[in-house]
């Protein structure tokens, strides 16, 4: 075999791996995203999640599984509540980390924990714009002495009211168009409504399936704002909820297996609650072993 044959065959090899490499790299999350957007659709169990997908009855949530994940969520270690829920969504540590057990047992969350806080001090204040817009005044509030009181500090922006789909919509989509257009950013918004709907009528109950679908509608408006401003490909969203509902006693005890949705492929299809925080940590090129509490979580992206 002479040389430059066997440099053609080289350069055909060198090629193919070239090009297979390309498509299993496009296959993956994207590097470097534009912003994150992580939604709590409070309340919503994995059996009825499913059902209304298998139904069309979501299409927002269905347009970002169009090229995304949908992963199983487990809570391993607190009661299936909204405080004990969020601290973790938001933390990613447990209940005897952060003080937040449940929603008649609490305390501020320790200075430094939140995910708001560790993505200012990490990337800068400069270099990040961070938001809350929550529709629950207590679980997720910043007065002094509740959980998010030192999140409330450092976030750019905070609303917290008890408040309707449409009207959080509204001012997440508002937040997209305002932080969005400035550079890199966080923003974590909250439904509340389906879970007001599981304590009155029961999960799964047609007044809670109205609830969910106008969340669904509500989540549409972020992802119209992403749209207007074409950085739909190059923000990471995360939809999951705190906690489920049961049928019957319309009480949330013992829902533990949950759900989260992505738009990004390449997911690993089960985690942990605690598991949220590193993921978004690391989307946002965060390096989460170093930080001070360690995880007893990991990322749920390769």
């Amino acid at each position: 075999m002479n040389s430059s044959f066997r440099y053609g065959l080289i350069k055909k090899f060198v090629l193919i791996l070239i090009f297979i490499l390309s498509i299993e790299m496009g296959s993956a999350a994207s590097p470097d995203p534009y912003g994150v957007i992580l939604i709590s659709w409070d309340g919503i169990s994995k059996d009825t999640l499913e059902n209304l997908l298998e139904g069309d009855g979501l299409p927002h949530l269905t347009n970002l599984l169009e090229n995304g994940t949908i992963i199983n969520i487990s809570i391993t270690d607190h009661y299936p509540d909204s405080m004990a829920g969020h601290a973790q969504i938001l933390t990613g540590y447990s209940p005897e980390q952060t003080g937040v057990f449940k929603s008649m047992r609490y305390g501020e969350i320790p200075l430094g924990m939140t995910v708001f806080e560790r993505l200012e001090d990490t990337l800068g204040s400069d270099n990040i714009s961070t938001a809350i817009v929550a529709s629950q005044e207590k679980s997720l509030g910043t007065l002094k002495g509740l959980p998010f009181y030192h999140a409330g500090r450092v976030v750019d922006y905070y609303y917290g009211r008890n408040s309707d789909a449409g009207l959080v919509g509204s001012v997440a989509s508002e937040s997209v168009y305002h932080f969005g257009s400035l550079g890199r950013f966080f923003i974590f918004a909250h439904f509340r409504d389906a879970a007001d709907a599981g304590y009155a009528y029961g999960a799964g109950s047609p007044e809670q399936i109205a609830a969910i679908r106008e969340i669904d509608e509500a989540t549409g408006m972020i992802l119209q704002a992403l749209d207007d401003l074409g950085i739909s490909d190059k923000t990471v969203l995360y939809v999951t909820t705190d906690h489920g509902f049961n049928t019957g006693p319309k009480d949330h005890t013992g829902q533990i297996s949950l759900w989260m949705v992505t738009n990004e492929p390449g997911y690993n299809l089960t985690g942990d609650q605690k598991d949220i925080v590193p993921t978004v940590l690391k989307r946002l090129g965060v390096p989460y072993h170093e930080m001070n509490p360690p995880y007893n979580a990991t990322a749920l992206i390769p």
